[in-house]
């Protein structure tokens, strides 16, 4: 007889349990884990009943319910981030420096916002380029003295070329027909002989002269039997 009784064996001599496979205690009441219950308690032969925030056959796995993306789960709803990662399911990735104009994408790798670009985000795009100047904004160039322009493109010339282009900072490219610093000078060819150049090719004759450069001497009245080569005197024949 045994007083109590054997729960989970049998009664093999006066008040002496022998207790079933995976039971022990006077009774046989006591399950028995073999590889413990690290985090919980042992109900029934190797098997445990694991605390909250604990799984596994010996309650040694932690359980993070959010999962732990890009790291691994060490405590109940504890992650440990691998590197590059960070947030409490670790889906945030790092970037270092950060991501100056755009978003951190992964570890150290930014998506830049339109107009920015580099490692960092921190370069602006100009999409034309600036040809004599500094981009320092998205599409906003900085232009180098003498130019102008959505893209620097454009010399300055000041005073601005009368009669040509501005082709370099201060330098005209005169049109045909014009020269000087700022093409204001007219360009007659032949000379103007006795008179000054007043527009290509056409010449201001002083007073006495006449013909397409000046050099025909006026005589009033002509010369009639000799040649006027000076104004006002005839060289008789």
């Amino acid at each position: 007889i045994c007083s109590p009784a054997c729960v989970n064996g049998a009664c093999t001599s006066p008040n002496v349990c022998t207790c079933n496979s995976g039971w022990t205690g006077a009774t046989c009441t006591t399950a028995i884990c073999s590889s413990g219950c690290v985090n919980g308690v042992c109900n029934a032969p190797n098997t445990c009943s694991c605390n909250s925030g604990w799984a596994g056959l010996n309650c040694s796995l932690p359980v993070c319910a959010g999962g732990c993306g890009n790291g691994v789960c060490t405590a109940p709803s504890t992650c440990t981030c691998n590197s590059g990662w960070t947030g409490s399911t670790c889906l945030t990735p790092i970037c270092s420096p950060a991501c100056v104009n755009g978003a951190c994408s992964a570890p150290n790798t930014c998506s830049c916002n339109s107009g920015w670009s580099g490692p960092t985000c921190a370069t602006p795009v100009c999409s034309s380029g600036c040809v004599n100047g500094a981009c320092v904004a998205p599409n906003n160039c900085t232009c180098s003295a003498g130019w102008s322009g959505t893209s620097c493109n454009a010399a300055i010339c000041s005073p601005a070329c009368a009669n040509g282009v501005c082709s370099l900072p201060n330098v005209c490219t005169c049109s045909t027909g014009w020269t000087g610093g700022i093409c204001s000078t007219p360009v007659c060819s032949p000379a103007c002989v006795n008179g000054a150049c007043s527009a290509p090719g056409v010449c201001s004759c002083n007073s006495g002269w006449s013909g397409p450069t000046c050099a025909a001497a006026i005589c009033s009245p002509a010369c009639v039997n000799g040649a006027c080569n000076t104004p006002g005197v005839c060289t008789c024949s």
